[in-house]
């Protein structure tokens, strides 16, 4: 997965995401195949973010994605 999409985090946007996301998460189906596409680097509680401080993954839980706005701080 990491291969695919590198190591910046889906859910922050910053580099250094070292956990799979599962998109759809295991807990609204444990089943789910093991699939590289149906995951998406994110920062966890053993490695949160060190730009934000965030641990996103555990965050969203078994929330839905969220698509926040990319503003720019040069305002």
């Amino acid at each position: 997965m990491f291969a695919i999409y590198g190591d910046r985090c889906h859910i922050c946007g910053h580099a250094g995401a070292g956990e799979a996301d599962h998109l759809i998460p295991v807990s609204v189906d444990a089943q789910q195949p093991v699939d590289p596409h149906a995951m998406r680097p994110a920062h966890g509680v053993n490695a949160r973010c060190s730009t934000c401080g965030r641990a996103c993954n555990t965050e969203r839980g078994a929330g839905p994605i969220e698509k926040h706005l990319r503003t720019s701080e040069a305002w």
